[in-house]
């Protein structure tokens, strides 16, 4: 049977090394391993006073990320939700246990630390790794790349407006600049450095000096500049600011900043990104005028099911038809999706050539695969996509696939891109396709349930068109991939928001061409 109907059994406990950034689930694991470490330490401190000096660091780091309830006299929240749905504290967890604890894992050399040196060999396979650092250093780059954070309001602990509990340190901010920088992020990395030297002075050059980061500041700055010297390359393409910095500094601009924005099939990658990010923050793509046309309703689509609960419909584009089902799952039941979801999660792939598929920084987030059989409650919901959309579900005939479940980590995010596995692809690639997918067709629609609402981010944002989807626990957002001729439909190019504030999980349910003859009938007609 094709890979998307054999529902794997194994049950995946841990996320594996380098991954654990890209999901709020498996961040949760790490929040309760590292207080379960605390709690170690302190029984130890109990029993020996020679190896203080660097227990100490590290507790006071941990202890640094709930300063804000610390002072309010509040007791640490026992559910990790809130901790890891903040950028910010989850990228001080992730350094705490990536790079901090190798600074006591030095005095492990006693049988004080047996209990210690046994935890976190048991646990070993769920500690992060440099890897996972890097990951979660870039999600807060995303971050402030989309939503054109204020560097200053983001090092002292503040987000779209929200304040987060915690602050960056100098030694944070000079590690946010590296990897900046060594993603090609050069008037980011800058940015980041120059707060970096403001927090050094501030701190006293207590967790980096000044010394240090302005080194890292001039190399960055002047690997900027060159960018300006060199012909063979045009520095719009490029993370830079508007001109070079030696010459003039204080009028420094990030290049990039549209104030009109192109829609439609022909614009360019670059206008694709532009408007993906714009959409990302809430910006107004299409006149007001073009909005009016856009209408809600309440329909039963001539179901006995739907009549006394019609879908309450909300309109989001014309052309291609986006429409979001408000109000379609209960609180219990998201919750119950997540919670059979939750154990198998993985890394998401995305498509590469010749069939494979691989880990991409374009798709940060890890997500499980369940069919109808697996759950009473997966069964009904198949069954409420037929009756909202009137195609086949069944998964058996290969009308549809089993469900994607994905959870979305710090900063998590998928770009722009097209939900269609076939009409795409030239014959060269479809040497690399199984028969089984091609008998079951292309993916004819799309319909994914938001199970979380989200604080800030994780919007569904269609920049060819202007339109934009906010989640809402549980509601729907469904479109059409292809056109009744059979053909893609190019509009349909859509992203994940990186999540900002919060945790975003969804459940992707793709449904295939096979089964839908007499559902959805086909057009001779070029346009539809």
């Amino acid at each position: 049977m094709l890979r998307w109907i054999v529902v794997t059994v194994a049950v995946m406990t841990i996320g594996a090394q380098g991954d654990i950034f890209s999901s709020t689930a498996h961040l949760q694991n790490l929040l309760h391993l590292e207080r379960h470490l605390v709690t170690t330490l302190h029984n130890y401190v109990d029993r020996t006073e020679d190896k203080l000096n660097q227990v100490k660091r590290y507790l006071n780091l941990f202890y640094d990320s709930y300063q804000d309830v610390l002072e309010q006299k509040l007791p640490i929240p026992a559910d990790g939700d809130e901790m890891v749905a903040n950028p910010l504290q989850a990228f001080q967890l992730v350094r705490r246990l990536a790079v901090d604890w190798d600074f006591i894992k030095g005095a492990m050399r006693t049988d004080d630390w047996r209990p210690i040196r046994k935890l976190v060999s048991d646990y070993r396979q769920l500690m992060p790794s440099k890897d996972d650092l890097q990951g979660a250093a870039l999600a807060l780059v995303r971050l402030q790349d989309t939503y054109r954070l204020n560097m200053t309001d983001v090092a002292r602990g503040e987000i779209l407006g929200m304040p987060q509990g915690t602050s960056l340190t100098a030694r944070d901010l000079l590690f946010l600049g590296k990897q900046s920088f060594t993603a090609g992020y050069y008037a980011h990395a800058i940015s980041w450095l120059e707060e970096a030297i403001k927090k050094a002075h501030l701190e006293g050059n207590s967790t980096a000096s000044v010394a240090e980061i302005n080194a890292f500041y001039l190399s960055a700055v002047d690997m900027h500049d060159r960018l300006f010297e060199r012909t063979d390359l045009d520095v719009k393409d490029y993370d830079t600011f508007g001109h070079p910095l030696k010459s003039n500094r204080s009028s420094a601009i990030l290049l990039g900043r549209r104030s009109v924005f192109h829609l439609g099939n022909d614009i360019t990658p670059q206008e694709e990104q532009e408007n993906y990010m714009a959409l990302c923050r809430g910006e107004r793509l299409v006149s007001i005028a073009q909005e009016s046309q856009l209408m809600c309703r309440l329909d039963n689509k001539g179901h006995p099911y739907l009549l006394l609960r019609p879908l309450r419909i909300e309109e989001r584009s014309l052309d291609p038809y986006v429409v979001m089902y408000h109000d379609l799952l209960t609180e219990p039941q998201t919750e119950l999706l997540k919670q059979i979801a939750e154990p198998r999660l993985a890394r998401s792939m995305v498509q590469a050539g010749k069939g494979s598929e691989v880990v991409s920084i374009s798709r940060t987030s890890q997500n499980a695969w369940v069919g109808p059989t697996d759950h009473p409650l997966m069964g009904k919901i198949y069954k409420l996509v037929e009756f909202i959309t009137g195609l086949s579900t069944d998964v058996e005939k290969e009308h549809a696939e089993i469900v994607q479940i994905a959870n979305y980590g710090m900063g998590g995010h998928y770009t722009p891109h097209h939900d269609y596995l076939l009409v795409d692809k030239d014959a060269e690639e479809m040497k690399y396709v199984h028969p089984k997918e091609i008998e079951a067709g292309d993916r004819t629609a799309t319909l994914m349930f938001y199970l979380t609402d989200v604080t800030r981010g994780g919007a569904t944002v269609f920049p060819r068109v202007g339109a934009g989807v906010w989640p809402r626990r549980g509601s729907a957002v469904f479109w059409y991939n292809l056109k009744q001729n059979g053909k893609e439909n190019p509009l349909t190019l859509h992203g994940a928001c990186p999540v900002a504030i919060g945790s975003k999980w969804v459940a992707n349910f793709w449904i295939r061409e096979k089964g839908q003859l007499f559902r959805r009938r086909c057009s001779l007609d070029p346009e539809l």
